[in-house]
């Protein structure tokens, strides 16, 4: 009841002020409708545009205008309110932050940057949770979001969805701009980009960097800075031939605090729940003076697209993505600790050729191979040097992929197929230590990951009523870590103790969604209902009793296959544009997943951790010529997550409240020399009402402020 009461509190507080829908399908305008109605498109392939009404899947489109109007500069704060998204980040700025897509797991959303996955190779799930938190918006032109398994198409950890960060193609003409922000927690911001190309539009490029600094944090001890740069680069040689290269670089450091921990007396056992009470059963992340981070990741694109005819066109496309961890922590701290330098590095090599063939009005058909090599490294030392190691790992895979998207009665009625297969390669690992595990394994290939998809939609173009429905098939490939994990113990003859399966089965999902959009009023009003269902039917886990792996032991656990959870629920949006410059967007999300086996073993919870069963969301915003004023309103109800005991050794279930938080920003654009210059004035309230909760027990952003300043030319 508190949470529907503060849902309703919510509502009525906005009123009539817009809101713009950030997550679900924020209004891109097409040509042909007027600035009043609410379409958008998005992108089916290579640079190509669909309207989004005729696409058969779960869509949201995040624009340019949308982020700029609420002045976010991350990818974690653009995202929250997507309809089905939990987005977490433990501790403020620079630390990890995570996406739950529809009651599913951090690993189970992929990332893309202009449509080529980013991942961290020396993660443990092998997902982009490690630098989620370090992608700010430098130059982003749009954000497409895909809600529902998209494994046939983005390959691994599309499970519950795909999230692709959309640069900005350079145009005739140079175009340019220069911001910065500061703030509370000590915030500092600088942003920078200019972009240019010929008048014959052969050559273009564009250039941007930004740097952030929290100088204080969240408690005034927790500096965190962060450095993006981006460049892309066009070239079009002939008229049906582009080349383009694409360079992404992140340079991150953050003061790190201890994690959570448990207070007070425990009960013997740590069967149960237990209602989160600060400072009486927990203890918030505590200042830890010489514990920190150091990331980096380098992303280099080359993109060729060429069109043969009308009918034909290919998409080829190299990447090489390099990423690296450096973890400082020292004797200081909450706690026994000891002093210790860990290094993770990781290594992703992909390589695609795609044919799009459109043999007639009715077909567009997608065919393509791809090929990847992961490499994984993990160096760890000590003072002493007596604990020093390292390990190497890899694996590579060969993929074929194919679509077929069917359209009849003029683009009203979309059938869409889809197969992927993918065959992966093992070597074997090298260790710096002579008694290391898996040395003396015959590995043998890991099974084939196979994936079908299927998605229907029909337009009613009178009613302005879509039907649509989507099955599929998700897969996560096992991390090399979960294959080659192991863990360094010094008593006795140092050795590394194995935790890890080279044989693991890739992880197996079935998804299903289906749903109804309504444009009413002239469609100035759009309202979204959609049912969605997910079931993990084989998922890696961690099992305190494992079998051996030949004649390597495994005495403490270490990673397995077992069988998964179920994720259901609805999620019903609407989104209203009743003038040309009021934005309104709504919605809720009610989610119910659970797991077969509790994921903290003797708590007897089944309840998926980290997932609230309801969460709500408003976006408004309202724009009086060249002033404009958003509103951002998220609440959630409770949900549950785990805290470790360093004093028992043993993992609790806690409860906690919901958040419940208002972001407001207000800017002015003044014209300079009719327009051909522009100076951009804006301000934000964070957390506004001052709401103080937690995120599995890390403390989150208080009440504070920021403002800025963007020159545009």
């Amino acid at each position: 009841m508190k949470f529907i009461f503060f849902a309703l509190l919510a509502l009525l507080s906005v009123g009539t002020a817009s809101v713009q829908g950030k997550a679900t399908a924020s209004p891109t305008p097409t040509p042909t409708p007027s600035p009043q109605t609410i379409r958008e498109n998005v992108t089916v392939s290579a640079d190509q545009l669909q309207p989004i009404d005729e696409v058969s899947k779960t869509v949201s489109v995040i624009s340019g205008q949308e982020m700029r109007e609420r002045a976010d500069f991350s990818l974690a704060e653009s995202l929250r309110s997507i309809p089905g998204f939990r987005i977490q980040q433990l501790g403020g700025f620079g630390r990890t932050a995570t996406i739950k897509t529809r009651g599913l797991r951090n690993q189970d959303t992929a990332v893309l940057i202009d449509g080529i996955r980013l991942r961290d190779a020396s993660a443990i799930t092998g997902d982009a949770s490690p630098f989620l938190s370090d992608l700010t918006l430098t130059s982003v032109s749009r954000i497409e979001v895909l809600r529902g398994s998209g494994s046939s198409l983005y390959g691994t950890n599309a499970i519950g969805g795909t999230v692709d960060l959309q640069t900005p193609k350079p145009v005739s003409g140079m175009h340019g701009q220069i911001s910065y922000a500061a703030g509370g927690l000590g915030l500092q911001r600088f942003r920078g980009n200019i972009s240019d190309g010929t008048r014959d539009g052969k050559f273009g490029f564009n250039f941007a960097v930004a740097r952030t600094v929290y100088a204080k944090g969240i408690d005034g001890q927790d500096d965190a800075h962060n450095t993006n740069i981006q460049s892309r680069f066009e070239y079009n040689p002939f008229s049906g031939t582009n080349i383009s290269a694409r360079f992404f670089v992140s340079d991150a450091y953050v003061r790190l605090n201890a994690n959570p921990d448990t207070l007070g007396e425990l009960s013997i056992s740590n069967f149960g729940v237990i209602f989160a009470r600060p400072g009486t059963n927990f203890i918030w992340d505590e200042n830890d003076a010489d514990a920190n981070q150091k990331s980096k990741f380098l992303n280099g694109q080359i993109v060729l697209t060429h069109i043969f005819d009308p009918k034909t066109s290919l998409r080829a496309f190299y990447s090489g993505l390099k990423t690296s961890r450096k973890n400082d922590n020292g004797i200081l701290g909450p706690g026994f600790q000891s002093a210790s330098t860990s290094f993770f590095d990781g290594t992703i090599q992909t390589a695609n050729a795609t044919i799009n063939w459109s043999p007639n009005s009715v077909h567009d058909v997608k065919a393509g191979y791809e090929f990847e090599h992961e490499k994984f490294g993990n160096r760890g030392f000590t003072p002493s040097g007596f604990d020093d190691f390292s390990t190497k790992a890899f694996q590579s895979s060969n993929t074929i992929f194919v679509q077929d998207v069917v359209s009849l009665l003029n683009g009203s009625l979309q059938i869409a197929g889809g197969f992927r297969a993918q065959f992966f390669s093992l070597k074997e690992p090298r260790f710096s230590l002579a008694n290391a595990p898996y040395s003396n394994l015959s590995l043998n290939d890991p099974p084939t990951a196979y994936t079908f998809d299927g998605a229907a939609s029909y337009y009613i173009k009178r009613s302005g009523t879509k039907l649509r429905a989507h099955v599929g098939n998700g897969y996560r490939v096992p991390s090399l870590y979960e294959r080659f994990g192991t863990f360094f113990s010094s008593f006795g003859t140092p050795s590394f103790v194995a935790l890890g399966d080279p044989d693991l089965k890739p992880e197996k999902t079935i998804a299903f969604d289906g749903g109804v959009e309504q444009y009413i009023s002239k469609q100035k009003v759009k309202l979204t209902a959609v049912y969605f269902y997910t079931r993990l039917i084989d998922t890696i886990g961690y099992g305190n009793f494992v079998p051996n792996i030949g004649s390597t032991t495994r005495p403490f656990g270490g990673y397995l296959n077992q069988k998964g959870g179920i994720a259901r629920g609805g999620e019903f949006s609407g989104t209203l544009k009743p003038t040309k410059s009021t934005d309104i967007f709504a919605s809720y999300t009610y989610t119910n997943s659970v797991q077969r086996e509790p994921q903290v073993f003797g708590s007897g919870v089944i309840r998926t951790l980290g997932i609230p069963k309801h969460q709500f969301t408003i976006v408004a915003t309202q724009r009086i010529k060249r002033f404009w004023i958003n509103a951002d309103v998220l609440a959630a109800s409770e949900y549950l997550a785990p805290i470790f005991s360093n004093s028992t050794y043993d993992t609790y279930v806690y409860r906690f409240d919901g958040n419940r938080r208002v972001d407001l920003t207000a800017g002015y654009t003044f014209p300079i020399k009719k327009d051909k210059f522009s100076l951009r004035v804006f301000g934000t309230a964070e957390n506004l009402f001052g709401h103080h909760y937690f995120e599995n027990g890390f403390r989150t952003v208080p009440r504070n402020a920021r403002a800025g300043v963007s020159f545009g030319f």
